[in-house]
């Protein structure tokens, strides 16, 4: 009975097998997280675990990756023991009723008590024995299977790829400021409880008056992005920003932990086009931090140097999104940093009605299909959506009246594909162009007209009413929100008010939301700087 009870312990056999998402890594684990750590060799990565152990350490690396140590603890049940238990329960319940009929039939009915029985002593001695050797096992052993994190790759710069330059930095924290935690130890800090708020971080705050522009150039300059700002053109970098939001040191076991709360951003070396933003919240790994025993200036060392490795984490992590990659790699925009600004004169006669408008709204026909254009200027300037001319410059026409056969050609003269507009010019003169409303307000509820080219481009222009439903901002960019139909034709038509004012074009590609039932516009007041224009009567 005691072998049979002691079926937990064939768990403590069995073997553990880490799984790494990053290939051809180097895995080793330890029993202690500052112990000493054992490469593991076995085949597959697959060794036996002691059981009886709470926790292991197991780290990964890898050259041009950043390191990384997980807990690994006893979290899968141990099974058999459940069967020992069950077992025993079970050898209990038999023993106690065969004691009792056993017991009845020897006395019979009102009979003296019988002597004691040594078969039955032996039974409950035995059972005891199973539960002593069932109960010390382990109700909770190391998993089979431990999947191991993806490994964040450290980026360096590729040829041909933009360079980067740090422009603003800043420190945007909240009324708290900088936060220190104190815990009883490390394990308090993994399981996040047990820890005691500082009332004063004083000797922290320190931190605030850091230049962030340093450190970040340093983590460029290490990642071969840098480039200095003498250097830079809209051709050949891009500029990026930091906002601090937030910083949690954690303090245990005369070590230092920093967590740091950011947001990254990348825009045109000109800054007039905010390409993408990302918040993330990073940390360091434990310093050396004897508190007590550390002077003032010693002190300040070890939380500098937590407090960069953590902001220089989010960095990596946000140069080795697929996103911004994408953005480094992509072939450089047409510069408008490059081009003059250009004044366009409008004139002082304009459209001022529904009806006027829809004369001065063009279909936009390219080789891969049709959108809208606004005509901004008498001499026949047009404005349209980007994504609308996309990379069919050479051979644009625009359909000017409800004949659709006849076409004219369109000049391409720049585009700005982050803010989604391009200018366009037909060879003309004499027509009444729309009021771009650079000043007009967009206002939450007021009616609203969108005048463009529906999906079928026989029917000639249309017109959808509703009202603005509100704003809205994606990747850095403001949008009038409106409940007016909109379709892939109306792109880079007119949203318009009453009056006739353009207080929008409309856009009908929004990369990567979901805008069904909802319509989109770029407000008037960006059209001058995003095409670096000037209007003017």
């Amino acid at each position: 009975m005691v072998l049979e009870s002691g079926c937990g312990y064939l768990s403590l056999t069995r073997k553990t097998q880490f799984v790494p998402e990053t290939e051809d890594v180097t895995i080793s684990i330890s029993e202690t997280e500052d112990g000493k750590y054992r490469k593991i060799t076995e085949a597959n990565y697959k060794i036996k675990l002691n059981h009886w152990r709470k926790n292991y350490w197991v780290r990964q690396e890898k050259n041009g990756f950043v390191s990384q140590t997980i807990k690994v603890e006893r979290n899968s049940p141990n099974h058999l023991k459940r069967v020992d238990i069950l077992t025993m329960v079970s050898v209990d319940i038999a023993t106690t009723i065969m004691a009792a009929l056993k017991i009845q039939s020897l006395r019979g009915v009102g009979g003296p008590t019988p002597p004691p029985d040594p078969v039955l002593y032996t039974a409950a001695a035995l059972a005891l024995a199973g539960w002593g050797a069932s109960m010390p096992a382990p109700g909770r052993i190391f998993p089979k299977k431990v999947e191991l994190p993806k490994l964040l790759p450290i980026l360096k710069r590729d040829t041909g790829q933009l360079w980067l330059v740090a422009n603003d930095m800043e420190f945007k924290l909240k009324k708290k400021g900088i936060r220190v935690r104190d815990y009883e130890s490390r394990d308090q800090y993994v399981n996040g409880y047990g820890y005691e708020t500082r009332d004063s971080a004083d000797n922290f705050s320190f931190l605030e008056d850091l230049k962030l522009y340093d450190p970040v150039v340093e983590s460029l300059t290490k990642l071969e992005y840098n480039l200095d700002s003498a250097e830079a053109t809209n051709l050949n970098c891009l500029r990026i920003d930091n906002q601090i939001s937030g910083i949690t040191f954690s303090v245990a076991d005369d070590k230092l932990l920093c967590e740091v709360k950011s947001a990254w951003a990348l825009e045109t070396n000109d800054q007039l086009q905010f390409l993408y933003d990302r918040g993330f919240t990073t940390r360091s790994e434990w310093v050396e931090f004897k508190e007590a025993a550390m002077s003032a200036e010693l002190q300040q060392e070890a939380i500098t140097a937590a407090f960069t490795q953590a902001m220089d984490l989010g960095l990596k992590e946000f140069i080795a999104l697929d996103t911004i990659q994408s953005i480094l790699s992509a072939p450089a925009p047409i510069p408008l940093a490059e081009e003059e600004e250009l004044t366009i004169k409008t004139g002082s006669t304009y459209a001022t009605s529904v009806a006027e408008v829809v004369k001065a709204v063009f279909t936009i026909v390219t080789p891969e299909g049709h959108g809208s254009g606004c005509l901004i200027t008498p001499d026949g300037y047009i404005i349209t959506n980007a994504h609308v001319v996309d990379e069919d410059t050479a051979d644009l026409k625009a359909i000017l009246s409800a004949d659709v056969d006849k076409r004219f050609p369109l000049k391409f003269i720049r585009m700005n594909e982050a803010v989604d507009l391009a200018l366009l010019k037909i060879d003309t003169t004499g027509l009444v162009p729309v009021k771009i409303g650079k000043d007009a307000k967009a206002e939450t509820g007021a009616d609203v007209y969108a005048v463009g080219t529906p999906a079928d481009i026989e029917l000639g222009q249309s017109v959808s009413r509703g009202i603005i439903s509100g704003k809205r901002k994606f990747g850095g960019h403001a949008f009038i929100q409106t409940d007016v139909a909109i379709n892939p034709g109306n792109s880079g038509g007119a949203l318009i008010n009453k009056d006739g004012i353009v207080l929008g074009i409309v856009t009908a590609e929004l990369k990567n939301r979901e805008i069904d039932d909802i319509g989109f516009a770029i407000p008037s007041s960006d059209i001058e700087s995003a095409l670096k224009i000037i209007l003017t009567e």
